[in-house]
Parts: C-alpha cells; sequence; structure tokens
C-alpha cells in the first residue's frame, strides 16, 4: 500500500468512526434501494425513500444544501416511481433506450442549471463546494427521471454522478456515504447489464 492509499484509508477509518447512527441507516436503506432498483423490484421506491428523508439531515449538517435539497426531489420522485412501476403502468415491464439527441440536450440543461445555481451557492451559503453540489443535484435529478421511466441509459449517468458524488462526500467526512456512493458506482455496471439483457430480450 502506497503513502498515499495508506493516508486515505486511515482518514477513511477514522470519518467511518464518527459516523451518526441516521448516516448508517441511510446507507443501508440505499444500498438496499439499488439491488431493488437493479432487479427492478418496485420495493426499492419505498427503500430510496425513507433513504432520502434521512439524508437531508445528514447533509445540512454536512453542509451540502443543494445535495439536501436534492434529497426533498428524490423523496417525491420516490412516490413518482412507486406510481410509475406499478404493474400495469407505462413502461413497467422493459427498459428502453433513450435517444443521444436528449442526452445531448439534458447534459445542456444540466450545465445551464449549475452555471446558475453555483454562484447562488458561492455567495448566500457556507457550502464548501458549490460547483460540485450544484453539478451533482442537476445530474441527479435527470439520472433519477431516466430510473423512474426504466430507461437503461440511467445507468450511464449513476456511473458518472456516483464516482464523482463520493468524492465529494469524503471530502466532507461522510465516509460511509463516500463508500456507499462507490458501490453506487460498481452497481451501476451490475444495473447497466441486467437492464441490458431485458431491453435484447424485449428487441
Amino acid at each position: 500500500m502506497t503513502e498515499s492509499a495508506a493516508a486515505w484509508f486511515a482518514a477513511f477509518v477514522a470519518d467511518a468512526r464518527s459516523a451518526s447512527p441516521d448516516e448508517l441507516i441511510a446507507v443501508a436503506l440505499g444500498l438496499a434501494y439499488i439491488v431493488l432498483a437493479i432487479r427492478q423490484h418496485r420495493a426499492c421506491w419505498i427503500a430510496g425513500g425513507v433513504s432520502t428523508a434521512i439524508y437531508i439531515v445528514v447533509f445540512v449538517k454536512a453542509g451540502l444544501f443543494l445535495q439536501a435539497a436534492l434529497q426533498v426531489v428524490y423523496v417525491g420522485m420516490s412516490v413518482y416511481g412507486w406510481m410509475a412501476w406499478r404493474p400495469g403502468a407505462d413502461r413497467a415491464t422493459r427498459p428502453q433506450a433513450w435517444p443521444l439527441t436528449r442526452h445531448l440536450l439534458a447534459v445542456l440543461a444540466v450545465l445551464m442549471a449549475t452555471a446558475a445555481s453555483a454562484p447562488l451557492l458561492a455567495n448566500y451559503t457556507d457550502t464548501p463546494a458549490p460547483f460540485a453540489d450544484s453539478l451533482g443535484t442537476w445530474a441527479s435529478i435527470v439520472a433519477t427521471w431516466l430510473l423512474a421511466r426504466r430507461y437503461l441509459d440511467t445507468w450511464y449517468w449513476w456511473l458518472i454522478i456516483d464516482s464523482g458524488l463520493a468524492t465529494l462526500f469524503a471530502s466532507q467526512g461522510l465516509a460511509f456515504t463516500a463508500g456507499l456512493y462507490l458501490a453506487y458506482a460498481l452497481l451501476a455496471i451490475a444495473g447497466w447489464r441486467a437492464w441490458r439483457r431485458d431491453l435484447a430480450v424485449a428487441a
């Protein structure tokens, strides 16, 4: 183990020891959410909704205000996802592909929203990472909508978003949450493979 890796691991252990009970519960429910989502089980939205409700408090304490606000949106999206995945609902049974042009428009919208919100966070809050907080928030909203609509492409978005957010959360001492988001990034690959098989079967 290199010196830098050893220092990172020591810092992770120190942060993990100070993790709050609410963060640990949110992490456990977050893992349940992603595993159930990969399996396309409707209960993922219950686990995800409760996890994100708890994370509102966790992120406010960490000074990540847009991430906290995002969790409020997630709670609402969990209700939407629960309804969208009900038996007989539109797109309730098979993943779908999303056109490239829509990806480009979504990326442009995320960048524009980030450009608008990051300066506001920097000027009116004490958030330590206004740009990363903003970018991760707006991109996550798009990715969550894609998941709720069962678009296969959601996993591409989550792989990139979760990798970046893991770094952000680690920098704020949220060790278990950073680990959760690294796990999310890895599980996004498994999610893509599982949903891709279903898409191939439906084709």
